[in-house]
């Protein structure tokens, strides 16, 4: 068999790709791990949904928290989505992620400047500074398999970008989720430690990226 016959051979039964297959793949990854993380929430006993939430989603403050952690993570799974693909342009990281990152810190820089002197250590360490990060991360780790997973049946060639990608949208989706728990809403606070365990899920991923999504 010649050359042109192989290739003939090779490709005559493909069937193009669905239009938005790519996203539908990766969504189907983030929504599987979300609502594991989101049971996870539920059933944990040290978690939950906050006791006061009913009240709580009347606050500018609490909205302001959501919107950051799922802000991160829609960012990130913009870039994912790109980097899923073999022709994958470089992404400069800090573009994406400026906007929420330097609102945040203005809000927080304004907040802490009308405080009170005795109320700073509360406004950036809250009472639950030590616990946040580790939440943050073990509750991204479902959305990270998941995504990992749909990664793996796609084309990525910059692997510890896609890795860190990965890790940086599964960080916001479990931040959001905890969220929903965590009492916390100096912007301080989350600017710190919310971002501490951001960044944690995002390091995870961009160490594993190399050795999980290797073709």
């Amino acid at each position: 068999m010649n050359t042109e016959a192989l290739i003939a051979e090779l490709s005559s039964g493909l069937q193009p790709v669905p239009r938005g297959a790519t996203k539908i793949l990766l969504r189907k990854g983030l929504i599987t791990g979300a609502v594991v993380a989101g049971v996870a929430v539920l059933f944990w006993p040290s978690l939950g949904p906050r006791p006061d939430i009913a009240t709580a989603v009347i606050t500018p403050s609490f909205w302001i928290k959501l919107l950051y952690t799922a802000s991160i993570a829609s960012l990130g799974f913009v870039a994912l989505d790109r980097l899923s693909r073999p022709d994958a342009a470089k992404l400069h990281w800090s573009r994406l992620l400026w906007p929420p990152v330097a609102a945040l810190a203005a809000i927080a820089a304004m907040r802490w400047a009308a405080a009170p002197a005795g109320d700073s250590k509360a406004f950036w360490m809250g009472t639950s500074w030590w616990q946040c990060p580790a939440y943050v991360a073990a509750l991204a780790l479902p959305v990270f398999v998941g995504l990992m997973w749909a990664m793996s049946r796609l084309a990525p060639t910059r692997l510890r970008a896609a890795g860190a990608a990965v890790g940086l949208v599964s960080g916001g989706t479990g931040a959001t989720i905890y969220a929903l728990h965590c009492s916390e809403s100096s912007p301080g606070f989350v600017l710190l430690w919310y971002s501490l365990g951001l960044a944690a899920a995002t390091l995870l991923g961009a160490v594993a990226g190399p050795r999980l999504l290797r073709w």
